[in-house]
């Protein structure tokens, strides 16, 4: 009984295994000329998953479970994340964060305002909380679809480092104001249920406490399996895995303890790569190609079964807020925040573009899509994926010709200089 159920759905998922295994051997096999074009992976597997997907061909109809996609997506994300900042300079980080710094407490909060006022001068019909909602979900960034810019050797480490950190902590900074709307949006919960402490509380326990576990876990283990692989300890084959497991245990070691798992996994990361700073290269390199392939299942996933689903609820309203959220709604704040820091007008206007919505805004839809009676569903859907859907075709494109005529410029030898 249990092989032929098990059977079963391997027959159900065969023809989009095949599909996602073909566009990983052909990106693969032409993924360094790829990389240094307007084609993207991300931009790939979307493609590929709308042609054969329901809203194309029809090759195959697959009915993924909201649980099933958010805890994969939540894992992958927490993969990525770790691996980022495993694989960051932490020493130059913590002495260049201005940037950064700017852009999570003072860019974050603003581009959430400002979607959100956009958002209700948009679509009258929505709700403020529903408007709200609808930016603090696309408020995070996704240094996954700019891949070109944050690992482009043309942009400046402190240009590059400011966009990756901003992007590592900015998931998790903007979960609890995604949990917030969700939770004023939903018809059945009286906005008096809870107050405004119990969410100020609530934010601050997620922010540090997710910060702490995950360095706690990341320097410990860190600093550990240092120790274990300079005695010749660690087997080759499980080199990689060791990091893996690491990473699972910041993610989920934070949920445990009512922390962030996003933030966990970024600062565990930072923790980890510092300790393991003479194998961080080869430590970190499995999970980032886990992550990465994780990542484009779930884009794969989102053209073939997410946006066609909302399909029908594209407006052209729904594709200017798109527009603004990419531009206006993120280089405006982004430009206010960066004020102080005599950047060029070049480098602020770079930074501002790179601002991908990608994994960190699906992944955040579909916790609000657990608020089922939430009026106005459809459209806060439709606006969301034609946003990332946007972002992964634009971000995608100009990832790698912008870095490149950034990095040569004279405002990125200038900005991109050490203070």
């Amino acid at each position: 009984m249990i092989l032929t159920s098990f059977g079963g759905a391997l027959i159900m998922i065969t023809e989009p295994l095949i599909v996602i295994a073909l566009c990983i051997v052909f990106y693969g096999a032409f993924s360094s000329w790829f990389g240094k074009s307007v084609v993207s992976a991300p931009m790939v597997f979307v493609l590929a998953g709308l042609i054969t997907g329901s809203a194309g061909l029809g090759i195959f109809e697959v009915d993924i479970d909201n649980q099933v996609l958010e805890g994969f997506g939540e894992l992958t994300l927490g993969f990525i994340l770790f691996a980022d900042a495993a694989s960051t300079n932490s020493r130059n980080l913590f002495r260049e964060n201005r940037i950064p710094k700017r852009l999570l407490l003072i860019s974050l909060p603003l581009t959430i305002l400002f979607g959100a006022a956009i958002a209700i001068g948009v679509f009258p019909n929505l709700l403020w909380q529903e408007a709200a909602l609808i930016a603090a979900i696309l408020a995070p960034t996704d240094a996954a679809l700019g891949y070109a810019v944050v690992t482009s050797s043309y942009v400046p480490e402190r240009i590059r480092q400011g966009i990756l950190v901003e992007s590592g902590f900015n998931d998790g900074l903007a979960l609890p104001a995604v949990l917030l709307f969700a939770a004023l949006a939903y018809s059945t919960m009286p906005d008096e249920a809870r107050g405004a402490g119990y969410w100020i509380g609530f934010t601050i326990r997620q922010v540090a406490v997710g910060a702490i576990v995950g360095a706690v876990i990341g320097a410990a283990l860190g600093k550990f399996i240092h120790y274990a692989d300079g005695k010749g300890w660690i087997a080759h084959a499980f080199r990689n895995l060791t990091s893996i497991g690491v990473a699972i245990l910041t993610l989920l070691g934070a949920h445990l303890v009512d922390g962030n798992g996003f933030i966990a996994a970024f600062a565990g990361g930072l923790a980890y790569g510092s300790f393991c700073s003479r194998r961080a290269g080869s430590l970190t390199n499995f999970v980032e190609e886990e992550g990465q392939l994780f990542s484009l299942i779930i884009f794969f996933i989102f053209g073939a079964v997410l946006l066609p689903a909302a399909l029908g609820h594209f407006t052209a309203f729904c594709v200017l807020y798109a527009v603004l959220s990419l531009t206006i709604i993120r280089m405006a704040p982004t430009a206010l925040s960066l004020l102080g820091l005599k950047l060029k007008i070049p480098s602020i206007l770079f930074i501002g573009w790179f601002g991908p919505r990608g994994l960190a805004s699906i992944l955040f839809l579909m916790i609000a899509v657990d608020h089922e009676e939430m009026s106005r569903l459809t459209e806060i859907e439709a606006v969301v994926y034609v946003t990332v859907f946007l972002s992964i075709m634009l971000h995608g494109a100009t990832a790698a010709p912008f870095s490149r005529r950034y990095g040569e410029g004279a405002a990125a030898r200038i900005d991109g200089k050490p203070v």
